[in-house]
């Protein structure tokens, strides 16, 4: 018996190891869920739609989840406990709306309700992204160019310079001296550069310190609008789509700070849960009633505090941030579009700047050179 115990006990943490490291990407994510939707929204039983999808399947990380899921169902426990053997993959949020869908016997509509919510902020993140990849590969690409030329293009030019003796201008000069320097210190500089990477990411992710970083990104200058916007428009559709499914507003607030993955946002949601669990207005927490302190804090703009306000006298409240996240998503469209138009040009200027002053510094002896020779 005790052997039986051992061995159950054994294929349980394997089954563990399994599972809770196990990731999916964004895209193989909606793909299943999109599939999963599409064979119970044609009234195929759950076991047989995940049978179905095994065959269908060649990812392989889709594979063990079905199998585990099917295993689970097989065993009589409930979705929802089992989807949460895959902390990495389904979120609080998928276990809270398929939770409440699981009680009314309509799980293809929580899964509906889960993979428009990952289409929607794959849909923010590229575009997001989308404003930064251009200037990022072109800023990367000069840079390497650029360094490229000081090492290797300056040196060979300053010993042309040196065997004809001419006077060097100070640009030259100057280029020449910063090829030097480079020279003898890029070891130096890489180890550098890598250390403040390092910390940066450490500081970006340790716990005690990630707090620290996420209000700062929040207030970068130029990119800050951007960046509020989309934790407002992931913060404003979690939370409609929850209570519009009937989550209690507490457990909403909290799967909400979980699903914007800002420390900073995070605590101020938690300050408003514990206002709100002391029978305390949602709207006051908000600073609706102080214009001056919403003006100071502005973690949650004015819109939000005055929308919550609405609704705690007309209880519309899932509507009303369903629609203003629509209206983020919208500004995020116009701030991508403007910044894109923006950077684009100012790269171009600065980098062929720096492109044309190395020219010039190259080439500045030579025009010495021919004056001497006329004169």
């Amino acid at each position: 018996m005790k052997f039986s115990v051992l061995i159950n006990s054994i294929k349980e943490n394997i089954l563990k190891l399994k599972t809770k490291n196990r990731r999916l990407s964004t895209k193989a994510k909606i793909d299943f869920l999109y599939q999963f939707w599409t064979l119970l929204n044609s009234w195929i039983p759950i076991t047989n739609a995940l049978k179905i999808m095994i065959y269908q399947t060649e990812n392989k990380n889709i594979k063990t989840i079905i199998e585990v899921i099917l295993d689970d169902l097989n065993k009589w426990i409930s979705l929802k406990e089992s989807i949460l053997k895959f902390p990495l993959i389904f979120k609080q949020f998928d276990y809270s709306i398929i939770e409440m869908w699981e009680l009314t016997w309509k799980v293809g509509d929580s899964i509906e309700i889960i993979k428009e919510k990952e289409e929607k902020s794959k849909e923010l993140k590229s575009k997001i992204l989308g404003a930064f990849i251009y200037p990022i590969i072109i800023t990367s690409l000069s840079i390497g160019m650029i360094t490229i030329f000081i090492l290797y293009v300056i040196p060979k030019i300053t010993d042309m310079y040196k065997d004809a003796k001419v006077n060097l201008p100070k640009l030259t000069q100057f280029v020449i001296d910063l090829s030097d320097f480079l020279q003898k210190n890029i070891v130096i500089l890489c180890i550098s550069l890598s250390l403040i990477i390092f910390l940066i990411y450490t500081f970006k992710t340790h716990k005690k310190t990630k707090i620290y970083f996420d209000k700062y990104i929040v207030r970068m200058p130029i990119f800050w609008i951007l960046l509020k916007k989309k934790i407002l428009a992931i913060f404003t559709s979690s939370l409609g789509t929850l209570l519009k499914n009937g989550v209690i507003i507490n457990k909403s607030l909290e799967i909400s700070a979980w699903v914007v993955s800002n420390d900073f946002y995070k605590k101020e949601i938690e300050k408003i849960i514990q206002w709100i669990s002391s029978w305390e207005d949602f709207s006051k927490m908000l600073w609706i009633d102080n214009i001056k302190e919403i003006r100071k804090y502005n973690t949650f703009p004015m819109e939000i505090a005055s929308i919550v306000k609405i609704w705690e006298q007309t209880w519309k409240l899932p509507e009303l941030l369903i629609k203003i996240s629509e209206k983020y998503n919208k500004e995020i469209d116009n701030v991508v579009k403007n910044l894109s138009t923006a950077i684009e040009p100012l790269v171009i200027v600065f980098v062929w700047s720096i492109i044309w002053t190395l020219i010039m510094a190259i080439m500045l002896p030579f025009f010495n050179m021919v004056n001497v020779i006329w004169n």
